[in-house]
């Protein structure tokens, strides 16, 4: 039996990770996902517990008192957080656990379970920095679903997250989303037998 992996999956805000993590999921329907817990308003359609965990401000600040998050951060005027039990579990569980996560959760996730993790930066297309933000900004303004001060600040927190693409064990390009699903699977699957 194969020991209990975590597939931490970040990149900047557009890329197409969320699109990426259900796929694999349909595909694998066995492997477990870290549903991230947020204080953020919950948007229309989003189900509380499968989407985020929605929790106020100050059920959050007492979970991060409590030690309960393996990290947390304030993202665009709101916290999220990734809850170190149920990581916990799936790895005693020999379970597979995929993360949705950006890039600075994702470094405190390896740092955590340096043994247990496999991890992914995903980008945008593109040959220079110019050309993957025009393609992250299109993306994110044909999502619609936040204002365009919202895409401005995504867009600027791309060059930042940029600098943590090193510390992945994996870059993938999201050009195609058939292949980097596949890449990404057949990567995992070497690990996680």
């Amino acid at each position: 039996m194969s020991k209990g992996l975590l597939v931490v999956l970040s990149a900047p805000s557009g890329t197409g990770k969320s699109t990426i993590c259900r796929k694999l999921l349909e595909r694998n329907p066995d492997w477990t996902f870290s549903v991230s817990v947020t204080t953020r308003p919950q948007r229309e359609g989003e189900v509380d517990g499968d989407d985020y965990i929605f929790m106020d401000v100050d059920k959050f600040e007492h979970y991060i008192k409590f030690g309960d998050f393996v990290e947390w951060e304030w993202v665009h005027g709101n916290k999220y957080g990734t809850l170190i039990g149920p990581l916990e579990d799936a790895l005693d569980e020999n379970k597979l656990m995929l993360l949705d996560i950006d890039v600075k959760g994702g470094t405190s996730i390896m740092e955590e379970f340096p043994d247990d993790t496999i991890s992914f930066f995903v980008e945008p297309p593109g040959d220079t920095i110019a050309e993957q933000l025009e393609v992250l900004e299109e993306r994110l303004t044909k999502r619609g679903k936040e204002p365009p001060t919202i895409i401005k600040r995504r867009i600027k927190r791309f060059q930042i997250e940029l600098e943590y693409k090193d510390k992945f064990d994996h870059h993938v390009i999201n050009d195609d989303l058939e292949t980097v699903v596949n890449e990404i699977e057949s990567k995992i699957k070497e690990v996680y037998k």
